[in-house]
């Protein structure tokens, strides 16, 4: 067993080498946080390369024992345990430099303390919840997408390096995993992501099959069609082959997958190059011939992934076989000696290699962030490690530039991450692409898969694969796995994407047409249904009923399931139907049937949807109430609708409860950067900062269609609307749920409760700043 950072502390304070009083005194912003000062040291001060005491010299310590500064292990420790057992020199620290040198006012100083005072806070931070709504953070989705049409597909490329085996315990130490680097890393700068620790997954071992049962369910419920595994061949000897041949064995776990042959040297610096060699490749004619016999089995596997019915084959660095082209032809006779067929290469373009076809190879595949050159941005963010020698670039810069890498005289097939960051396996000296999230990789993601379609669809020859790096590079930064800061974020913004690639089933799209087509204004109240998870229909639907005289739209998905867009038209036979896209939750439909409603010379609608609430537990019992208070029986309707004929003056009639003032702090503060542009545009500044004024939480209501004419006309256009990345607030939509009743007042028009003919929401009479609420 390990011992525990209580054993830790313990053998430090024994050891003698560990001055807290001196370390206080010498390093005062420890003292300003009030942090104990050996927690800080393991924490983050041996990180700084700052002394125990003046008997112990950590830079040197680190600097003489080379192996110790490659391992991640704090320098201090590694004396008390083992280095004086084996005669390791302890040197001796030189006084210490003054730590806010150039900073000696005292607002240098305190700018200094407030730095660590965040630096410290970030670090401690990570390893807990957040508090409240956590905006980061994104819950598993629950729906189900069939993804089995998508024209694209999406391949993650997956490290097997999650396991033991003898090799990595003879050249980094017994039990060594791509997780011991990840859990070591820090983060060096303010806003540093770092470490980067799974999620649902957990700390998996890949030597249980079960972690890949749960990876391929994982992948193909957010849109990843197949793994590329990295394969490991060193002239007839494979490293890491246990989690493929486990595959291969478990035919239930039905994942497409292929292999990406890692054919450079395995070396102690993780690059490639030829200092340090572990274990090197040894190429010749005989070794491409054993090296493609090995894999021959592999491509008789029903699930690996062919492009024309040929297995892919990828390789890392073409431009490092003797000949490629010769190499390349003898692994395609062999393999259709071998009755496979012929094959398809792909080069990646890893180092030198651009176009595939001098080395025999049919298209080639980017490999980012190699050959793309970025802007270094470490000016401009706070770096606390004053020995940090890693380069910090921007995530904005590789991504455009990617996306705008084309060619037509070959298939190039592109690759995207959503992160990157070595900084696990370079500790200090790595590099980061910083700037990442869920939003600019959804961005990039589907620049990509635009430019795939088309020119797969135009061009058969090309094929229609988007790379994604990675699934699993947790050293690297870059995965689609669960985190704890993002949660589901990432996958969930590759579902949204791939999803807008699937076709409409001709027969929804029919009905749909056919409903626009047919619908005829009857009445001059509606019903304006948001139908996103379709399961909910019923429910709906019963409450729709209790509307004796009204027109039906119901806005829907487009992966509606025939049968339940049939229901629908059966059930409502003049409802008109119109498919959106998954943008705008219901918030961006509704504004498109609130313009069409006011075309049409509507005066009365009640706005439902069918959403759940992840986030929330009793999510379901909040939509179930808002429906009853609004659609609960043929009388409670009859009663709403006289109260609208009756009084002029009343614009909203919203379910009992629902009414919250959004000057609580908590219920503005994730949305004031959109509510304070909504409130300018609409005219509304002196609400800026107060947010003193009612919403309407659920956004569920009945609403007198002229009290919304100043929303209509805010003309907000639906690309203004954020990609779906799970949010659960924060977003365009969300603050325009906020606007509904406020947006009403200012029109002169009266918001009530449902069980409050005379309620709340009385506008310059009972409320000053025209209908803002005090």
């Amino acid at each position: 067993m390990y011992p525990s950072i209580d054993d830790d502390i313990k053998r430090i304070r024994q050891s003698g080498l560990f001055d807290e009083d001196w370390y206080l005194k010498t390093y005062p912003d420890v003292r300003a946080v009030g942090m104990d000062p050996i927690k800080h040291y393991l924490w983050l001060g041996a990180a700084l390369q700052r002394n125990p005491s003046p008997t112990f010299d950590t830079a040197k310590y680190l600097e003489m024992q080379t192996d110790v500064a490659g391992s991640g292990v704090n320098p201090l420790l590694h004396y008390i345990y083992w280095g004086e057992k084996e005669g390791r020199p302890r040197p001796s620290a030189q006084p210490e430099m003054d730590l806010y040198e150039g900073s000696s006012s005292e607002a240098g100083l305190s700018k200094k303390l407030q730095s660590y005072s965040l630096y410290i806070n970030q670090v401690l931070s990570s390893s807990k919840k957040a508090e409240g709504i956590d905006l980061d953070y994104v819950p598993k989705m629950q729906e189900y997408i069939d993804f089995s049409e998508n024209p694209l597909s999406l391949i993650a490329f997956y490290l097997p390096q999650f396991h033991p085996i003898p090799e990595n315990d003879e050249w980094w130490g017994a039990g060594f995993t791509e997780w011991t680097n990840v859990s070591k890393a820090k983060p060096q700068f303010l806003g540093h992501y770092q470490p980067h620790l799974p999620g649902e997954l957990g700390f998996y071992d890949l030597r249980l099959p079960d972690v890949m049962r749960q990876q391929a369910a994982l992948a193909q419920m957010y849109g990843i069609r197949g793994f590329c595994f990295h394969h490991y061949w060193f002239g007839g000897k494979r490293l890491l082959e246990r989690p493929v041949n486990q595959l291969l064995a478990a035919k239930e776990i039905d994942i497409p997958f292929c292999l990406c042959w890692a054919n450079e040297n395995w070396t102690r610096r993780w690059d490639g190059q030829d200092s340090e060699i572990l274990i090197e490749q040894k190429h010749s004619p005989e070794d491409d011939i054993a090296f493609i016999d090995d894999l021959i089995p592999v491509f008789s596997d029903e699930r690996y992934i062919r492009f024309q019915g040929k297995p892919i084959l990828i390789v890392y660095r073409a431009s490092i076989l003797p000949n490629a082209k010769e190499t390349a032809q003898r692994w395609r006779d062999r393999c259709k000696e071998a009755g496979i067929g012929e094959i398809y290469l792909i080069a990646a373009r890893s180092f030198e290699v651009t176009d595939p076809r001098p080395y025999g190879f049919d298209a080639a595949v980017e490999f980012p962030p190699h050959q793309m050159p970025a802007a270094r941005v470490n000016d401009q963010l706070e770096i606390i490690d004053p020995k940090y020698s890693g380069n910090i670039y921007s995530f904005t810069d590789i991504a455009t530039g990617f996306a705008a890498q084309k060619t037509s005289e070959y298939p190039l097939l592109k690759t995207v991450f959503p992160s990157w960051d070595n900084e696990a396996r370079k500790p200090g000296a790595g590099h980061t692409f910083f700037g990442s999230s869920p939003q600019a990789y959804a961005t990039w993601l589907r620049s990509v898969c635009d430019w795939t379609y088309q020119r797969s669809q135009a061009d058969k020859n090309h094929p229609p694969f988007v790379f994604i790096n990675a699934w699993n590079e947790w050293a690297e930064g870059a995965h689609l796995e669960p985190d704890r800061k993002y949660g589901y974020a990432y996958l969930h913004a590759t579902a949204n994407v791939a999803r807008e690639f699937l076709p409409v089933n001709p027969e929804v799209e029919e009905m749909v047409l056919e409903s626009q087509t047919r619908y005829k204004k009857e009445n001059n109240t509606a019903v304006v249904a948001h139908l996103y998870y379709d399961e909910l229909f019923e429910e709906l639907q019963e409450h729709i009923k209790a509307v004796n005289q009204a027109d039906v739209f119901f806005s829907v998905s487009a992966n509606i399931p025939p049968q339940r867009c049939k229901a629908i038209i059966d059930s409502f036979p003049n409802a008109r139907l119109a498919i959106f896209p998954n943008r705008g939750r219901d918030i961006q439909p509704f504004l498109h049937a609130l313009r069409f409603l006011r075309k049409e010379g509507y005066e009365v609608a009640c706005k439902i949807h069918g959403k759940r609430s992840p986030q929330r537990s009793d999510g379901n019992q909040l939509r179930g109430g808002a429906l009853n208070s609004l659609l609960g029986s043929k009388a409670n309707v009859e009663r709403i609708l006289a109260r609208f004929q009756e009084d002029q003056s009343l614009g909203i009639i919203a379910p009992n409860g629902s009414l919250l003032n959004l000057g609580e702090p908590n219920r503005n503060v994730l949305n004031r950067a959109w509510l304070d542009r909504l409130f300018d545009a609409l005219g509304m500044d002196e609400l800026t900062g107060s947010y003193n004024c009612d919403f309407v939480a659920g956004s569920m209501f009945w609403f007198r269609v002229e009290a919304l004419a100043k929303l209509d006309e805010l003309d907000l256009k639906a690309d203004q609307f954020e990609d779906e990345l799970g949010q659960v607030d924060g977003t365009l939509a969300h603050a325009v749920e906020r606007l509904f009743a406020v947006v009403t007042a200012r029109a002169g028009f009266e918001v009530k409760q449902a069980c409050d003919a005379h309620s709340t929401y009385r506008t310059k009479n009972e409320r000053g700043l025209n209908g803002s609420h005090r």
